[in-house]
């Protein structure tokens, strides 16, 4: 009999990444994914494009409500999810809780969509009671296992694999060739300033004035006010009319704006420049010419210090001039371009049979962690869609006031 996995989804991102995973486990699985009903749910559009290029059908995809899981509703050995912290943590909560503590038999392992270093505590401690954690490159496991070794009582074996949608063995092949195309692939949270997001757009449109017949497009995740993993202050398409209704673009403009896959850009002859973007290594991964933007910081904060020794950096000048530099090979061995093996999926198939058998044991520890969750995990997760998109936009507005209220004491 097969092992049977479920991938509980909640994002776009997330939705990729868990498409992506169950086509690479291929058919010699029993495979489900359900998108959980949540505020950040992808369009129509964002689920197509999640599921292109996979062995799945989109029109399989289930729609549940979190408070439709538990022991009793899963028949899976194995459940992925591939969700936000807060969904993660409530889906395993409601798993563990109906579950024999001594022999379960369901296995609870979960991931990152992208970049995931360097390790945050907040991540971490909503995907600790699961029984694996799946990193994607060494520098993440050495990262996380620092972190694991701050805590007593249970901790999830960390799993090292590879992104899904990472398709080369190993170093990428260089595509060679005139850069016909340039993509910027814009990250949600940073930088998140608007007047640093007006500079990047500026940019591009000087850099297609620069280099006469150069195509430049801004690959979005979602169109202004349609859902994400991620909230964004200051949408481009949205900054984009603003700057020419002001004239700042100029009377004629050569940006374009576009959704969809990022496999449908990314062409032989494109080129990929952002702040911070898991997009980076789909682009490394096809052999393209790929910039990482310094301007506004390399650190925590601009969620790209993973970049800084990748020799991909660049400025806005670079960026103008068309600059780009191949990235560094030890970088790629230890950042997500590792040769990989059949260790990754056996260690899944062990897990999946030791469920099976009911051989799996919940700390107890982890059962007084999951009792006294935050009350505000619990609300976003159980709150009226309607009633959580108030909140959420309210809090919008309050970050972007405590914002200009600190620039302006500054």
């Amino acid at each position: 009999m097969k092992p049977a996995v479920l991938v509980v989804a909640d994002s776009d991102s997330y939705l990729k990444l868990a498409t992506t995973f169950l086509h690479r486990l291929g058919p010699g699985w029993d495979r489900r994914v359900v998108l959980a009903r949540t505020p950040v749910m992808p369009t129509d559009e964002q689920i197509l494009a999640a599921f292109e290029g996979t062995d799945l059908d989109p029109a399989d995809l289930e729609v549940l409500a979190l408070n439709q899981f538990n022991s009793q509703t899963i028949g899976e050995d194995l459940v992925f999810a591939a969700a936000t912290g807060p969904v993660v943590a409530e889906l395993y909560a409601r798993i563990l809780r109906t579950e024999p503590a001594n022999n379960r038999r369901t296995a609870l392992i979960s991931a990152l969509p992208g970049v995931a270093f360097p390790a945050t505590r907040k991540g971490w401690n909503y995907r600790r009671p699961g029984d694996g954690f799946i990193c994607h490159s060494h520098a993440e496991a050495r990262d996380f296992s620092f972190m694991n070794l701050d805590d007593d009582g249970h901790q999830p074996t960390i799993m090292v694999s590879k992104l899904p949608f990472l398709r080369s063995t190993g170093f990428p092949t260089q595509v060679p060739g005139t850069i016909k195309r340039l993509v910027f692939a814009p990250q949600a949270k940073v930088p998140f300033g608007k007047a640093e997001r007006e500079q990047i757009l500026i940019s591009l449109e000087r850099t297609a004035r620069l280099n006469p017949g150069l195509e430049v497009l801004v690959k979005l995740r979602a169109r202004a006010g349609e859902p994400q993993t991620h909230l964004e202050a200051y949408p481009y398409d949205l900054l984009f009319e603003q700057l020419v209704r002001a004239g700042t673009l100029g009377k004629v403009t050569h940006l374009q704006f576009v959704t969809g896959s990022m496999a449908e850009v990314l062409s032989k002859e494109s080129a990929l420049v952002t702040v911070s973007s898991t997009a980076a290594l789909e682009s490394l991964d096809r052999g393209l010419p790929t910039m990482v933007l310094s301007d506004f910081g390399v650190n925590a904060q601009m969620i790209n210090v993973v970049f800084e020794s990748s020799g991909l950096l660049g400025s806005l000048d670079d960026l103008e001039a068309l600059n780009f530099a191949p990235a560094n090979k030890p970088w790629l061995r230890e950042n997500y371009f590792h040769r990989v093996d059949n260790t990754f999926n056996e260690s899944l198939m062990i897990l999946a049979q030791r469920a099976r058998d009911g051989q799996l044991k919940t700390d107890p520890e982890i059962l007084a962690f999951i009792k006294h969750q935050p009350l505000r995990q619990r609300v976003r997760t159980a709150l009226p869609t309607p009633l959580l998109k108030v909140l959420l936009k309210i809090r919008r507005q309050l970050r972007l006031s405590q914002q200009s209220s600190t620039r302006s004491s500054s």
